[in-house]
């Protein structure tokens, strides 16, 4: 089976997207391992967000096109919340803007943007 990596995006309705250690949240999923599980932990883990994740905003070949690069959706919060650092000192929030240099992450705005996700499959 091709290596999977999942990117998680939790982003907010006025801009801004959660980040860990100034990147998005992201890790390798395990051999045979679950997707959405992968994200969810992943996103606990670095940032202390904790959220159920079904869907993912899109799916790229890895730059050495042996695996996939999955973007999930880890939800849309209103705004940014107060508890951020309490919650995580490595986490925090920075303008969706500062994202725009991957592709996979400006394809997944995009589909934000048009409301379009996919579901995430299960093993």
């Amino acid at each position: 089976m091709a290596q999977q990596t999942v990117i998680i995006l939790v982003t907010t309705r006025n801009g801004y997207a959660l980040l860990h250690r100034d990147e998005l949240p992201q890790a390798a999923v395990p051999a045979h391992g679950d997707l959405a599980l992968t994200g969810r932990l992943t996103l606990a883990r670095q940032t202390g967000h904790l959220t159920d994740i079904t869907r993912a905003w899109t799916v790229q070949p890895t730059p050495d096109k042996e695996g996939e690069l999955w973007v999930l959706d880890g939800g849309t919060l209103n705004t940014v919340p107060d508890v951020t650092e309490d919650t995580n000192p490595d986490a925090r929030w920075a303008p969706i803007t500062s994202l725009t240099d991957n592709g996979a992450v400006q394809e997944a705005l995009d589909a934000i943007d048009a409301d379009i996700s996919i579901q995430v499959p299960t093993t």
